[in-house]
């Protein structure tokens, strides 16, 4: 209890320095109307993770074992999903509460008007997961999905609008105003009417509704316990497409090396929604330029298409985490990564490329110059992408690391940061100099890191 108060007011100080700090900084009226937008971005955000989680997991759902032999017998259901459904309305709501706290902080907010707000988000984060647990059943999750999409866009407007210097500037009100005690009224009403309609619909759901998510946390669990982020990512994804069921197989196209690329271009036919999102999170350099992040900027378009480019390298993380599928080949297995990375890679000079005007602003002084960091920003994301996928998994045949939870291997740490660390490595140049001598440093070493990994032999 001690470090968990300790280490919550050293977090707590620091999101308050920052605060202030982002005050003495941003002068600028686009600076300050894209600040005014940060909480309600913040919001949204959390009621977008709440659909997400909640349609990978139901939301409510049962262990394999309750669902092998305590849902088939003749007892009330409902009783069995309750505590799972209360578990799940506090999580969302003590997260949301927390996370919106922090947003609206660091955005520069008056006490009584953050907590207004966050209150009423939180009940509205509540309210969001009632709903979701009312449209589980298989025939009406289209309403979730078509909920989620639609909040997605709203925030994209919103990014896009700061991005294009016509952000609107909406202050949140005092926490005397009556338009925060509505608005704090309607949430709970919504909160109470959305959690009354899931708590009594449980009974109603059947076996399939609530297995489904069960089936997924035992892997999702033991991926999580070594710390490997893209082996979750892999658990995630075979979720996925198992609940698809299947999809139509096509015949032809190139031969050799160039197979591997069409299989690439197949699969974003069947999912062009990842080039779509790869292509709006453009928009977000520009946003971050808007509101005055200055060289920054480097860092925030790099990270923002190192997580938008990730589902593009699926093909390249099956090759790399599948050495018997790499020798069964006719070439070698640098070739084929290479050309399972090959779609993937293209698309992140794309980005970077489309992101070089905003690089024009803050970093580089002259069109080459930005040209030449949007160039090497595309070959970051490039390589840090490829170092999430091939990461090496944990070698409990090497030395191993006494700690209080047992011993360990000593790289199940590093695999936190896989990815992040190529993405530091790669624009620290262009942070530290940005103009054509530190552009073309992050392009040679993004080059070269993007050309190591590709040939390295898939793991054992």
């Amino acid at each position: 209890m001690f470090a968990t108060i300790m280490l919550g007011g050293m977090f707590v100080n620091a999101v308050v320095q920052v605060g202030g700090v982002t005050d003495q900084l941003c002068a600028s009226a686009a600076c300050r109307d894209a600040r005014s937008l940060v909480p309600w971005l913040v919001a949204g955000g959390c009621l977008v993770t709440i659909l997400v989680v909640a349609r990978l997991f139901g939301p409510v759902y049962v262990t394999p074992a309750d669902g092998s032999w305590l849902l088939s017998s003749p007892l009330d259901r409902a009783s069995l999903l309750r505590p799972r459904l209360t578990q799940i309305l506090l999580a969302a709501t003590v997260v949301t509460l927390a996370t919106v706290g922090v947003g609206v902080v660091l955005a520069g907010t008056a006490l009584t008007s953050a907590v207004a707000f966050a209150a009423a988000t939180s009940l509205l984060a509540t309210a969001t997961a009632a709903a979701a647990a009312y449209a589980q059943e298989q025939d009406r999750r289209a309403l979730a999905t078509a909920s989620q999409w639609v909040l997605v866009v709203v925030l994209w407007c919103a990014v896009l609008s700061i991005a294009v210097g016509e952000a609107p500037r909406m202050p949140l009100p005092a926490a005397d105003h009556p338009a925060s005690a509505v608005a704090v009224v309607v949430a709970a009403a919504a909160a109470v009417l959305a959690g009354t309609a899931a708590w009594r619909r449980l009974g109603r759901l059947r076996h399939r509704d609530v297995v489904t998510g069960g089936e997924l946390t035992p892997g999702l669990s033991g991926a999580l316990a070594t710390l490997d982020l893209a082996l979750a990512y892999d658990v995630v994804l075979s979720h996925r497409w198992k609940g698809r069921g299947s999809v139509r197989a096509r015949r032809g196209g190139p031969g050799g090396a160039l197979a591997l690329v069409g299989s690439d271009v197949l699969r974003l036919r069947r999912s062009p929604q990842r080039l779509v999102v790869l292509a709006a999170t453009a928009a977000v350099p520009y946003a971050a330029t808007a509101a005055g992040a200055g060289r920054f900027v480097v860092l925030v378009a790099a990270t923002a298409g190192f997580v938008a480019c990730l589902p593009l390298l699926s093909g390249l993380r099956v090759m790399a985490r599948g050495p018997s599928l790499a020798r069964a080949m006719p070439f070698s297995s640098a070739v084929a990564q290479a050309a399972t990375a090959a779609v993937p890679t293209v698309a992140a000079l794309a980005y970077g490329m489309a992101t070089a005007a905003a690089m024009r602003q803050d970093v580089a002084a002259d069109r080459e110059a930005a040209l030449l960091c949007g160039l090497a920003v595309g070959v970051a994301v490039a390589a840090s992408g490829v170092r999430w996928v091939t990461r090496r998994p944990p070698d409990y045949s090497k030395p191993l690391i006494a700690t209080p939870a047992g011993a360990i291997p000593t790289n199940l740490y590093g695999s936190v940061i896989a990815g992040f660390d190529v993405l530091l490595l790669t624009t620290t140049p262009m942070l530290l100099a940005p103009d054509l001598r530190g552009a073309s440093v992050s392009l040679a070493l993004g080059a070269g890191v993007w050309a190591f990994l590709v040939s390295r032999s898939p793991a054992r």
